[in-house]
């Protein structure tokens, strides 16, 4: 038969050696990543059923720090939300190991508070507390309160570390999503203009991967020369996809030999307005020219107006329009642009992100000095002069982050 002092050394050996193997069992089961509901069972046989730790509250705080989750509720009659805002931990000591009443807690004011921290910040709160002490008359929670410290810190750094891993993962494919679809949107911008009796010349760089600006010019059914630049409101998978359809939709109206443009741009606004249900709108800008008289008619739809200098260097604004497609089911009002273009002529239509961006001064690029680069750079061709825009607009802006979109088209009339 075995003294008082052999049992109790060999109750302390059982304990440590339980101890061991409950996070043994826990770090196996972390690692063979097991489902937290399964993780959070694991979690309470040990303290519950084993060591005698008979409530246990376990609330874990999200990436963010705006919520806290609700993990375990075990041993409690009271009604425990399934999260809490953090701002309801805020007024709490969660430096320190307290106690519930000091706390606000009233059902068991004895219990104990024992926050979880990772690098200085808390990430868990549990609250435990027990019914019956030990044959010495003490408390479990108190006897075991290193282990419950150890086994929570390991089980909510375990599971944050997963939510990491997960975010990652998304964020990667994310990433990955929108740099397939700014390459596919890429394809969709015309990449030669050989086809055209005319000198063109794009440049385009989104914001992000993906953007919401287009331009074009192809040859109508009617034999005429169309250009036209666009700009949705917004950014984005949203803006680049009601984009991609919109210039499908160009395409395909001003295929229609007999159109007008202005009967063209009633039937996109239409279009548009089906579409995006009045939750986006575009801005849009096309000019139709006719080799044969040289005439071009034009419409602007609410668009930055595109600059255009004549082969004597004069120059002007083109504005005669009408108000964004997809703003109104109807268009109230539409007046149509007409204007020579000799030989020589230059057309340079631009969306927002170029004029309108800002230095460290809050002073925008402007059409001014849109204007003077495009004069200064007359001679040479128009991806040389499109070369000198953009590194104006970068020396420009200095450690400004673009404003938006950048897009530009220039035409040169031969």
């Amino acid at each position: 038969m075995s003294s008082p002092k052999e049992s109790r050394l060999k109750k302390k050996l059982e304990l440590r050696d339980f101890k061991l193997d409950a996070l043994l069992k826990v770090t196996q089961a972390i690692n063979s990543q097991s489902s937290e509901e399964d993780l959070m069972g694991q979690y309470v046989d040990a303290l519950k059923s084993n060591l005698g730790i008979d409530r246990l509250v376990l609330y874990a705080a999200d990436l963010d720090g705006h919520e806290w989750k609700l993990l375990v509720a075990a041993g409690t009659d009271a009604s425990w939300p399934d999260s809490r805002p953090a701002s309801f931990f805020s007024g709490l000591d969660l430096d320190n190991i307290g106690l519930a009443g000091a706390m606000g807690g009233d059902e068991h004011p004895s219990d104990v508070v024992v926050p979880v921290h990772q690098n200085d910040e808390a990430i868990a709160l549990v609250l435990a507390g027990d019914t019956t002490d030990d044959d010495r008359g003490v408390s479990p929670v108190v006897k075991h309160l290193n282990f419950l410290v150890t086994l929570t810190n390991i089980l909510v750094v375990a599971r944050r570390n997963a939510q990491m891993v997960e975010r990652s993962l998304k964020q990667e494919a994310l990433r990955r999503e929108l740099e397939l679809a700014g390459e596919m949107q890429a394809l969709l911008l015309p990449q030669t203009w050989d086809h055209l009796d005319l000198d063109v010349a794009g440049y385009y760089k989104p914001h992000t991967q993906v953007g919401g600006d287009y331009y074009d010019a192809f040859v109508a059914g009617s034999g005429k020369l169309v250009v036209c630049m666009a700009d949705v409101s917004g950014k984005g998978m949203s803006a680049a996809l009601l984009m991609s359809n919109f210039q499908a939709q160009v395409r395909a109206l001003f295929q229609v030999e007999n159109a007008t443009l202005s009967a063209t741009l009633h039937t996109l606004n239409q279009r548009v307005m089906h579409i995006a249900q009045g939750e986006k709108y575009i801005t849009f800008f096309a000019a139709v020219f006719d080799p044969q008289t040289r005439e071009m008619e034009y419409v602007n739809c609410g668009h930055n107006p595109p600059l255009f200098v004549g082969s004597d260097g004069s120059s002007r604004l083109l504005e005669e329009g009408c108000v964004g497609l997809g703003m109104f089911r109807d268009i109230p009002s539409m007046n149509v642009g007409r204007l020579a273009a000799p030989a020589g002529s230059v057309l340079c239509c631009y969306t927002d992100g170029l004029v309108e961006q800002e230095n460290n001064l809050e002073v925008p690029f402007g059409t001014d000095r849109l204007l003077g680069l495009l004069s200064h750079h007359q001679g040479q061709t128009l991806e040389a002069v499109h070369d000198a825009i953009v590194a104006s607009l970068d020396a420009f802006r200095g450690d400004e982050p673009p404003l938006d979109d950048t897009a530009m088209l220039t035409c040169r009339f031969s």
